[in-house]
């Protein structure tokens, strides 16, 4: 909890706002005087989706056939057990899709693995904020528009598109949405936006400033996140002993592979979950480092800030949720080489890769348990809100430490035509 405050302390103090004439401290409450801010109302033409269905592999699964996937998928290590309870949960209670009593804000609203197609199909209340990019509003409105929700976007009353870019117009973010509060019933800020290099970083602290002026300003107000899989986490028991089986099941420890790891003198196919050790309250967990190189300092800077203002948050009491996604073939995938060539490869490590659109429908069904209390109780490790109820793929239940298979995923990846 220190890392964690300290950390957005730190985050806070070293960001500016640059303006024409000076750099400003990043405070809402020092924030230049905004330009006007105009409103559009966009509502859907079809009638809302009353049960959970999650496009898979050609299919659209609902009902026992989405349980049974769910099995599935916990059997295979690729969920862990909480993640599917939790959707289970949403399977029984599809009254609770529309979030009812929810306003969810989604910063990064035309992303590839944001909730709003889905929210808008179950009929949600949300709020856009997105780029001004033509392109961009209008995969925003063509959503909205196919669901039976409806979508408040803003405007700056100077220019023609829709949209507010949350770096460069954050005073008029702000100022926006705190006119907005007032009349908004139970606002959730979700952010789901991307960005390459340093702008991911200048949007995360944007972010983080907007989601803390909302919960200061509302007692009721929820943050939603998603964190990378790419990342450190706590993994918990059920899943080490898991993965330490798998160490000792030639099915998993084969021939080749431990000749691999004799060839390499250990480098390749090194074993997982060495050690372990327990909490203040006895739980017992282990560490898995699935950070990735190629990916970048910015973008592990921006995932981390989230988790920090995500257990922050959950500790002083405000409604989170903070879900570790499956990897997914987004265009921020597969335009890296290195990346598209380990996720080609990844199903032979029991690593499963997710099509944006089942990826986004079970992780707006989460959102959708999250905010509804539908998700079991964690256990009291801060660190935990992002652990029992992880979608990891499959990397935390591996019998070998990521980063000693990664090498070879990419070489046998980099033989198979995309």
């Amino acid at each position: 909890m220190t890392i964690a405050r300290d950390g957005l302390t730190a985050l806070r103090t070293r960001m500016r706002l640059a303006t024409p004439q000076e750099d400003l401290p990043l405070d809402a409450d020092a924030l230049p005087s905004a330009r006007q801010v105009e409103t559009t109302t966009i509502l859907g033409r079809s009638n809302a989706v009353k049960r959970l269905q999650v496009p898979y592999r050609g299919q659209l699964l609902a009902g026992t056939a989405l349980l049974d996937q769910l099995c599935r998928w916990v059997e295979a290590g690729v969920v862990e057990p909480d993640f599917a309870e939790a959707i289970a949960a949403v399977i029984g209670e599809p009254a609770a899709l529309s979030l009812p009593g929810r306003t969810v804000v989604l910063l990064g609203a035309a992303a590839a693995m944001g909730p709003l197609a889905h929210l808008a199909r179950w009929g949600a209340d949300v709020v856009t904020i997105d780029v001004p990019v033509p392109s961009v509003q209008a995969r925003i409105e063509q959503l909205v528009r196919e669901g039976s929700g409806r979508a408040v976007v803003p405007r700056l009353r100077t220019r023609q598109d829709s949209g507010l870019s949350i770096d460069h117009e954050l005073p008029e973010t702000v100022a926006w949405l705190r006119s907005m509060l007032a009349d908004m019933p139970g606002p959730v800020m979700a952010a789901h936006f991307y960005a390459d290099g340093g702008t991911h970083v200048e949007l995360t602290a944007a972010a983080d400033l907007i989601a803390e002026e909302v919960c200061r300003a509302r007692d009721d107000a929820a943050l939603a996140y998603l964190a990378t899989p790419t990342d450190s986490f706590l993994v918990p028991a059920d899943a080490v002993r898991q993965a330490r089986a798998r160490w000792v099941d030639p099915h998993w420890n084969t021939l080749p592979r431990r000749a691999l790891r004799t060839i390499s003198g250990g480098k390749l196919f090194r074993r997982g979950f060495d050690t372990s050790s327990r909490d203040e309250a006895g739980a017992e967990w282990a560490v898995i480092n699935t950070l990735v190189d190629v990916q970048g300092p910015n973008y592990a800077l921006a995932k981390r800030v989230q988790r920090w203002r995500a257990v922050v948050a959950a500790a002083d009491g405000i409604t989170v949720s903070a879900n570790v996604a499956p990897s997914a073939w987004t265009h921020s995938v597969t335009k890296n080489k290195t990346l598209a060539a380990v996720f080609r490869a990844a199903h032979h490590y029991g690593v499963e890769i997710f099509h944006p659109e089942t990826a986004s429908a079970l992780m707006a069904a989460k959102l959708v348990a999250d905010l509804s209390d539908l998700t079991p109780s964690r256990a009291a490790h801060p660190e935990a809100l992002f652990s029992h109820d992880a979608a990891h793929g499959g990397l935390w239940r591996q019998p070998f430490t990521p980063h000693s298979a990664l090498p070879v995923a990419a070489l046998r990846g980099l033989l198979i035509r995309p």
